[in-house]
């Protein structure tokens, strides 16, 4: 576990993951983190993370606020505010309070809205009751056919 120390008047400052650099395992922050180089396994900041435009993350990510501009392979929970740019690549679920999507910019999963940030609800058998529901409606439909 990382955890980047405080600065002179408490705030915590900036961890930069630069170009070039292949973080894997668990990462965890209480401040504002900018992803640059490469993050396996799971991304965790409570503050805002800035995902670069050269940026490749394959990981279940959870942040206070977020802008994307690389590449995330995950499921993506965001409390506040999550910023795709155009030049983004989200491959996962994603979930925050406000979620603003640029022209151009690729997102191939669920999108939640105004949930403040929550992981989807699963079932015992690991399907969403959103998708149990859909998948109820896709079988009355081909029934009433």
């Amino acid at each position: 576990m990382f955890s980047p120390s405080k600065g002179v008047e408490g705030h915590g400052g900036t961890t930069i993951i630069a170009r070039g650099v292949k973080l894997e395992g668990e990462f965890n922050s209480q401040s504002d983190v900018l992803i640059e180089g490469e993050v396996h396994g799971t991304l965790s900041t409570s503050g805002l993370l800035t995902v670069g435009p050269d940026a490749r993350i394959k990981a279940d990510v959870s942040a206070g606020e977020a802008i994307v501009s690389g590449t995330v392979e995950g499921n993506f929970v965001v409390s506040k505010r999550l910023e795709i740019k155009s030049s983004s690549k989200i491959l996962g679920d994603v979930s925050a309070e406000t979620i603003t999507v640029e022209s151009g910019a690729i997102l191939s999963g669920r999108m939640m809205v105004g949930t403040k940030g929550t992981a989807p609800e699963k079932s015992a058998t690991g399907s969403s009751r959103r998708e149990r529901n859909a998948s109820a409606a896709t079988t009355l439909l081909a029934n009433e056919r």
